[in-house]
């Protein structure tokens, strides 16, 4: 942002003035002459003359002093050098009234980071301000020495650091590209580079679109102490209304909050204007002996202003209250949350609350080396989850050991479980309600070998894994709603765990022997290879869904994956399920990645059998692209496609298209062009087409030349 530059400014000043402080500071001097007139009281330093102090080198040709008149001229060859490496030039640079008062004429300033600030004339007076003449600052990496011209600068007639407000004025401000003038400023100030933050008016924002016409945003950013500030963004829509949010900061020893809200008087899908309102504020605390306090109000009291007039992006809102505790040994964690839609095909019942849940867990040595003891418990109350509302009560207690055999390794998992539940609602008519109660013992033996495998060449690691699980207890999964669990599909990071659900509310009783292959290799030649193939075999009890796609065996699908990378330009990553009976894909996910020179392309493929889904047609199919190009001259290009492939179609989703220019060699500049399009159905939210170009200057901020946007049917 603009203050970088004010920082660069005031930085000068302090270089400038750095040797006035020679009477409070030790001064080291060099010179390959010193003459002393005695009639004058003047002393002439002649050759390679140096005075250093801490943090900062002065050298000249020549430096005269009179001390009669306490004023000190450097003469030729200028140079002042700073701790940090800025470099500031000047051909004379005069130090008078005891080197309070310093002038520099004219100044070039090489700064640390690249840049430069020159000025015709510059005169600082120690603890009141500095002013300088026909001022010009770039971040631009030029090299001057052969004559390179930098993309852009920003000069000024003056610019005055006033010390005693701590503020930078700026008058007649022009930005220059190419040496043309293409922005103009009467005035301007900002705060110097010691103060954090002022009150103020911020860079305005422009945007234009077909459905809200050119909307004007004009920040204010308001300081109330040192620790509270608010900043007011209204908006003027065009088209639509008038919109503002406000932003609300206060932090304390131990906490913050944080709050953005929302208030507009814009169209809507109801009427031309409707007042609205929304809010999203979030507060943290540490309170105690190691407890976190989170909190979050995030509501909005109509489902799609926020997104249509670019606030905020999201479809689900969700409020909470939560505190956590974490120990060597203990994980405490309680909440209660609350989720509004902005979907305008979901209705209330959809909107989960969760008042509250509470949940302990503790570990502890066991009785041997090698073994743990782990113990839970939970509380929760859930309403309005499409349609059920449920109170559950849960304990667990695991023994867990491992042990090194003479091959292999073995383990085994011992636990208890508990549960109650009070099925208060459920969406269709004639499902179990009432309370229930639910009691499980488990116990599961396992063992795996990671065999080394060598030919004095090549070496792989072959690790076989076999794990038998009895899981006992009343079958009670038609009774007990599944929520937490639904969205389950066997796969290589659950196939052996004991309870692989996860969630607490399906438990199915039986028996199943897991087992599967991995292999990994690192090879020079090939490149890295991973790969794992697994299946599940249920020898008692009832067929759990997940396993397979259609659940009529008692096998599940085979669970595969693999990873190659080898030397040279291409990827390939894939995962996936096929059925136990015909081998057929349930599932796959595949990517390939490649590298060619400045070219990097990514495609993906996803695909996910139609059983899985309630009343489906077809398979769920979707591919996508993704393509980086370097152009050279700092040009870069990036596109990316999403295309849907589900019933047989190619239908294009979302797209994205990019340009970039970083600014080359100099790298003060960044251009882009960037085009979406983002499909949507939610009522007045339409497929958007967005075509927005942007030009970020360095340390400057951003300025949006063009953003179109349309909206189509």
């Amino acid at each position: 942002m603009l203050q970088k530059f004010l920082f660069h400014i005031g930085l000068l000043c302090c270089l400038v003035t750095g040797i006035a402080h020679a009477q409070q500071e030790p001064v080291g001097f060099e010179a390959d002459r010193v003459t002393v007139n005695q009639d004058d009281n003047s002393l002439i330093a002649d050759g390679n003359v140096i005075l250093r102090q801490p943090g900062t080198t002065l050298s000249a040709d020549k430096i005269i002093y009179n001390q009669q008149t306490d004023i000190a001229i450097a003469v030729g060859n200028v140079v002042l050098t700073d701790a940090d490496g800025t470099v500031t030039r000047a051909d004379t640079m005069t130090l008078s009234s005891q080197f309070t008062t310093v002038i520099a004429e004219p100044l070039i300033s090489d700064l640390a980071d690249g840049g430069r600030f020159t000025s015709v004339k510059g005169e600082r007076i120690q603890g009141e301000n500095s002013v300088f003449f026909s001022t010009s600052y770039t971040p631009c990496n030029c090299d001057y020495d052969k004559g390179q011209r930098p993309i852009w600068d920003l000069r000024s007639t003056k610019a005055v650091h006033d010390l005693q407000t701590q503020t930078i004025r700026h008058e007649n401000v022009r930005l220059t590209i190419f040496g043309l003038p293409v922005f103009y400023v009467p005035f301007l100030a900002h705060p110097d580079w010691t103060v954090n933050r002022r009150s103020g008016f911020l860079a305005p924002r422009f945007k234009f679109s077909r459905d809200l016409g050119t909307s004007v945003t004009t920040p204010y950013f308001q300081v109330i102490s040192p620790t509270q500030d608010i900043e007011f963004q209204p908006t003027k829509f065009q088209y639509r209304g008038i919109g503002l949010k406000s932003i609300y900061r206060q932090m304390w020893d131990n906490a913050e909050l944080n709050a953005n809200i929302y208030t507009a008087d814009v169209e809507t899908y109801k009427k031309d204007r409707e007042n609205v309102a929304a809010i999203d504020a979030h507060y943290g605390a540490r309170i105690g002996s190691g407890w976190h306090v989170k909190a979050r109000l995030y509501r909005s009291s109509q489902d799609t202003f926020l997104r249509r007039y670019g606030y905020d992006s999201e479809s689900e809102l969700k409020s909470y209250l939560s505190a956590q505790k974490v120990t060597q040994n203990q994980y405490y964690h309680a909440e209660i949350s609350d989720i509004q839609s902005l979907k305008s095909n979901d209705q209330v019942i959809n909107e989960p609350t969760i008042l509250p849940s509470v949940f302990y867990e503790q570990t502890m040595p066991g009785y041997n080396p090698n073994q743990e003891i782990r113990t839970q418990v939970s509380a929760l109350q859930l309403d309005n989850d499409e349609g059920h509302e449920i109170v559950r009560w849960t304990s667990n207690v695991n023994v867990t050991e491992q042990q090194l055999l003479k091959y292999g390794i073995g383990e085994y998992d011992v636990g208890f479980s508990a549960s109650y539940y009070d099925v208060q609602a459920r969406p269709d008519e004639g499902e179990w309600i009432g309370e229930i109660g639910r009691a499980t013992a488990h116990m599961s033996v396992g063992w795996r070998n990671p065999i080394q495998l060598s030919n004095g060449i090549r070496r792989l690691i072959l690790q076989p894994q076999i794990k038998f699980t009895h899981i006992s207890g009343a079958d009670r999964t038609d009774e007990i709603p599944n929520r937490d669990a639904a969205d389950f599909r066997l796969d290589q990071a659950n196939i052996f765990l004991t309870h692989r659900y996860q969630g607490q509310d399906y438990v199915l009783p039986g028996s199943r022997a897991d087992m599967g292959v991995s292999l990994l290799t690192d090879d020079e030649e090939f490149g890295k290879i991973a790969a794992f193939v697994g299946v599940s075999q249920r020898t008692s009890g009832r067929l759990a869904s997940g396993l397979n796609a259609q659940s009529n065996s008692s096998t599940s699908d085979y669970v595969a994956s693999m990873s190659i990378d080898p030397p040279g330009p291409l990827a390939l990553s894939w995962s996936g399920r096929a059925d136990s009976d015909d081998y057929e894909l349930n599932e796959s996910s595949t990517t390939i990645d490649a590298k060619f020179g400045g070219s990097n392309i990514s495609l993906s493929h996803r695909q996910l059998s139609k059983a899985h889904f309630t009343s489906a047609q077809d398979d769920l199919e979707e591919a996508a692209l993704n393509f980086t190009q370097t152009l050279g001259g700092g040009w870069s290009a990036n596109v990316s496609q999403v295309w849907d492939l589900s019933q047989g179609q190619s239908k294009q989703e979302s797209s994205t298209f990019s340009l970039l220019w970083s600014g080359g060699f100099q790298d003060c500049l960044t251009l882009s062009i960037d085009y979406k399009r983002i499909p949507n159905d939610d009522r007045d939210i339409k497929t958007i087409n967005e075509v927005q170009l942007v030009l970020n200057f360095k340390h400057l901020g951003s300025i949006s030349q063009s953003d179109i946007t349309t909206a189509t049917e």
